[in-house]
């Protein structure tokens, strides 16, 4: 493992509910950046996460582990929280330790008594955040919706980046909303694919939607937008960037941990707009 300049550290803690994936989404993440040849399951007992006895009993995790990435040029140090209530004191000690934090919340069961304890831990800890929606290939769930709860919830600093193809057992990949790509293939093996034509008109509203959010983040987009210029990705990217790194927009991406898709995207987002140790104000000692 080579050397990284600090700026080059992504220090993030993986929160949520118990039993909606966060386990799972580390391991996806871990295969996805090819840190490991094959993906574990928890309920096989051999995830890189939980390792101690008593985890694989459980299929739980009972304490905060640390999962590293290189990806990108850059080092993520991704810390594995447990999600029951049980474990409280696993999941505070972490948030000590880290400059920002991954919410997942289950599409099959949206907004968790979980999902609320992770978001006001990190916003009480000044925590920069990213949601992954998860488990969309799940069976009767509604993507749209959550994404709806969410905004309608938390506010205009939701912004999604990243709508599925499909759901259920229809999903197959991902719309990237800011540069309008999609992708389908799980992990390593993700190809880029036209965007299905049913998508089309969706993927061009989130699109003008999002760019018109991050425009209102700061001056110098919001002139541009009004004069009729949209700015480039790279500016959209770094105005979002800044953004997250204050706690004023929170990306929202989703996708399939157990079945590696949309993964890669949110390693992407990760890389994009989740803070380095430093782009955060050194801490004030009372």
């Amino acid at each position: 493992m080579k050397d990284y300049m600090v700026k080059d550290i992504r220090n993030i803690a993986v929160l949520g509910h118990g039993s909606e994936g966060k386990t799972t989404l580390v391991e996806s993440m871990l295969y996805a950046a090819g840190v490991t040849d094959r993906q574990g399951r928890v309920e096989d007992g051999n995830t890189v996460s939980d390792y101690d006895s008593e985890e694989i009993k459980r299929h739980i995790s009972i304490s905060a582990s640390v999962a590293p990435i290189e990806i990108h040029g850059k080092k993520l140090n991704l810390i594995d929280v447990p999600g029951y209530f049980d474990f409280a004191g696993e999941m505070s000690g972490p948030l000590h330790a880290v400059e920002g934090a991954v919410i997942v919340i289950s599409a099959a069961t949206g907004i968790s008594t979980g999902f609320e304890k992770a978001w006001n831990a990190t916003a009480k800890h000044g925590l920069a955040r990213l949601i992954a929606v998860s488990q969309v290939d799940r069976e009767h769930i509604n993507c749209r919706k959550v994404l709806d709860d969410l905004r309608s919830t938390y506010g205009n600093c939701i912004i999604p980046t990243v709508l599925p193809i499909g759901e259920g057992t229809s999903f197959i990949g991902v719309v990237d909303v800011l540069t309008g790509k999609a992708f389908t293939g799980a992990g390593k093996d993700r190809r880029e694919i036209p965007i299905p034509e049913d998508m089309q008109d969706e993927a061009e509203l989130y699109h003008d939607e999002l760019v018109e959010k991050i425009c209102e983040l700061d001056d110098d987009l919001t002139m541009m937008y009004l004069e009729g210029e949209e700015p480039s990705v790279e500016q959209l990217k770094a105005v979002l960037r800044k953004a997250t790194c204050e706690c004023t927009a929170v990306p929202v991406c989703c996708g399939t941990a157990y079945r590696n898709k949309g993964v890669q995207k949110l390693l992407d987002a990760v890389v994009d707009f989740m803070p380095a140790p430093t782009d955060i104000p050194a801490i004030k000692g009372c």
